[in-house]
């Protein structure tokens, strides 16, 4: 299993959670070969050229655009912001808005809610674009980048009888 995906499966822990959520990740970084380095960020692990940050917010939008600022600014190559549902804040797509709408940055967020276990990815776009366009079957295709369907109809199946201002009827 990757490493982002052993992270997002974390389940919310009794008692002190960022405590124990922020051990939980150290452990799983750990077993990947990743260290603990000292950050703004609540936790900041790294291996090799791989950086991967971790921040926690149970708070309102300004905290988690506070928490969003960090991440951004401290360019790890996974970002993971671990939220709840039950906080009753905002929910991910909300943070996904208030992250693309306030920052302009090519890094990969991992939104978390630990209530749900819900993971909504930000940044993968391109990868999944290139990934894609490496596979043969993207060349097969004919007219990959053309839409398969005409989005609007040609011409009117049925003819419509009437003049303008009546009462018109269809075949």
């Amino acid at each position: 299993m990757e490493f982002y995906e052993e992270i997002a499966k974390v389940k919310k822990p009794s008692g002190s959670i960022r405590e124990k959520l922020l051990a939980s990740y150290e452990e799983i970084g750990h077993r990947h070969g990743y260290k603990k380095l000292k950050s703004p960020v609540h936790l900041l692990l790294f291996r090799n050229k791989d950086t991967a940050a971790v921040e926690i917010n149970f708070g309102n939008e300004k905290e988690f655009l506070d928490s969003l600022r960090k991440l951004v600014e401290n360019k790890a190559d996974f970002n993971f912001f671990v939220t709840s549902s039950a906080a009753h804040t905002m929910r991910l797509e909300e943070v996904r808005s208030l992250l693309l709408k306030n920052f302009q940055t090519e890094q990969r967020f991992f939104l978390i809610d630990i209530e749900t276990g819900r993971t909504l990815k930000v940044g993968f776009e391109w990868e999944k674009f290139t990934q894609s366009i490496e596979s043969r079957e993207f060349y097969l295709q004919p007219n990959s980048l053309v839409p398969p369907k005409p989005l609007f109809r040609e011409r009117r199946k049925k003819t419509i009888y009437g003049k303008r201002g009546e009462h018109k009827e269809q075949d």
